[in-house]
């Protein structure tokens, strides 16, 4: 299929939006026509993602399929979409997600189904706008936009504290986001200032010099929005209590592609925007990493609730991820965003998993899942494959980016390193302690009520589990859409520091200056050793 001269981005906002609102329309009474519809639109979309996957140049570090329309003109606002090796993947794994969450959601969700998967598929719709745009204010218009399905999923559909959790998220991330907007229009009017034209589009911002008064006020607003949705501590609290309350459905889009889009929004818009902040405060972010590492593992060590165990387990995750982004250099950004598509296959698949043991024992607590292994060995396989998967074990999927990150980190500081491994130990003993508890602990009597893995079940974890192992055995085939896409960034980054012409600025100038030098002389003859085993 020749999708060259399609507007397939658009179609991929699109499409989902569309169908949601279609399930919108039919009475809230139906429930088996709008669940088709749904499963029928995400279907379609994944293939559509996948066709885009195929028919991208691997070659090529630039924007792909660009699509580019006057939105607002008299403001200088346009729409604006493309793709290129970090987003691709972004997309596909929402895509996949998505489909995923609609199949799992199948047995889950007896009230309001329709209008359940029509919320689904709007938050796809702005996840996708959010992973392609490329004009700040659209890009800032699908970042509010993602909010609204958010609110009603845990909100009509989550558990007994959902109102609070619901509550909590909005405050969090509106607050972010309304820094980011004074930032978006602070930048809009300096570039206007600097060049006589307003324009809210990404490449023309890039070079934009930013003056040192400007730059810590518009640097730290823009780091916040990111660090709440990303969430890194100590912006992290609200994910806990969303992850709990959340309908397993919704806390799968929560772990698999929610808090994807603030680590994403660090690499398309904050480091090439503000290179110079990044690589000054690059220490005490990569400390903030490191705890945020440390601390998402030592709360869930201590967790009974199993979805809480599996939240803090992402905090931990994400932290791991901004490390990987803030020790700019190749191998760190390369494998935080293989974390991000690895975690999102790994902790979704287990937060599905957790959805199918809540429904036979109408539980969260994990000294009352005991036994599984017993009754369910279907069951409790899968769950066995994507602890291990989660723990980062070599051959599957998470191995990969840890050890990209754990590379990277240890070419800019020992310590660094040494710190972040540290924590994969402590995770697989969490990890691993929570598997035993659940698989072999003291079954209570109820268990015996309990049944293995339907058909529609089985093949729903299946098909993250192929991903999984395929990504952990041959990750070249990410690696190889990356990597151009990645040094691009850095080098871009390297330039818009030589147009920064402030005092301060030097010091940070040279120091990402010997971090692309690294880049470019490894790239792209990167020893197979260290990336691609």
């Amino acid at each position: 299929m020749d999708i060259a001269h399609w507007p397939v981005l658009s179609i991929l906002i699109l499409l989902p939006a569309i169908g949601a609102g279609l399930i919108f329309l039919i009475p809230w009474t139906e429930e088996f026509f709008p669940r088709v519809l749904a499963l029928l639109v995400a279907g379609v979309n994944l293939l559509l993602s996948l066709a885009l996957f195929r028919a991208f140049n691997p070659a090529s570090g630039g924007m792909q399929f660009a699509e580019r329309r006057d939105w607002i003109p008299d403001l200088g606002a346009g729409y604006s979409l493309g793709v290129d090796g970090i987003s691709l993947f972004m997309v596909l794994i929402t895509t996949f997600m998505v489909f995923l969450a609609l199949l799992s959601s199948w047995g889950e969700v007896e009230r309001r189904p329709g209008l359940f998967s029509g919320f689904i598929l709007l938050m796809e719709a702005g996840l996708l706008g959010i992973f392609l745009s490329l004009d700040l204010l659209l890009f800032y218009v699908f970042w509010e936009i993602m909010l609204v399905p958010m609110y009603f999923l845990i909100g009509l559909w989550g558990l007994e504290n959902r109102r609070y959790a619901t509550i909590k998220l909005i405050i969090y991330t509106m607050g972010g986001s309304l820094l980011m907007l004074v930032a978006i229009l602070s930048l809009y009017f300096l570039h206007h200032a600097q060049t006589g034209t307003y324009t809210f589009d990404i490449v023309q911002l890039y070079e934009t010099s930013v003056p040192a008064y400007a730059l810590l006020p518009m640097g730290f607003a823009f780091f916040v929005a990111f660090a709440v949705k990303s969430p890194l501590v100590p912006f992290h609290t609200w994910l806990p209590d969303a992850h709990a309350e959340a309908p397993i459905s919704g806390a799968v889009d929560i772990t698999g592609l929610l808090i994807k889009t603030g680590a994403y929004a660090f690499l398309r818009f904050f480091l090439p925007l503000f290179p110079d902040f990044s690589a000054s405060y690059a220490p005490l972010v990569v400390v903030l990493a490191l705890l945020a590492n440390l601390y998402g593992a030592l709360i869930a060590t201590v967790q009974n609730d199993i979805k809480r165990l599996i939240a803090y387990s992402s905090v931990s995750h994400v932290g791991l991820i901004i490390l990987g982004i803030f020790v700019l250099n190749l191998q760190g950004i390369e494998g935080a965003i293989l974390m991000m598509v690895s975690i999102a296959l790994s902790s979704g698949a287990l937060f599905i998993i957790v959805g199918m043991l809540h429904k036979r024992s109408r539980t969260k607590d994990i000294s009352q899942m005991g036994g599984v292994w017993r009754d369910m060995p279907l069951m409790g396989g899968f769950f066995m494959f994507f602890t291990l998967a989660s723990v980062g074990i070599p051959g599957l999927c998470n191995f990969v980016g840890e050890f990209l990150i754990f590379l990277g980190a240890f070419r800019v500081n020992v310590i660094y390193g040494v710190a972040a491994s540290f924590v994969v130990v402590l995770t697989a003993a969490y990890l691993l302690w929570m598997f035993w508890r659940v698989m072999f602990g003291p079954a209570p009597e109820r268990a015996r009520t309990w049944y293995d893995l339907s058909f529609m079940e089985t093949v729903t974890l299946t098909l993250p589990a192929i991903l999984v192992v395929l990504i952990g055995v041959y990750p070249k085939i990410l690696l190889d859409r990356i990597e151009p896409s990645a040094s691009a960034l850095l080098v871009r980054a390297e330039k818009k520091l030589a147009l920064n012409q402030n005092g301060s600025g030097l010091a940070q100038k040279e120091m990402l200056k010997k971090q692309t030098v690294i880049v470019m002389s490894q790239s792209p003859e990167r020893s197979e050793g260290e990336a691609k085993q």
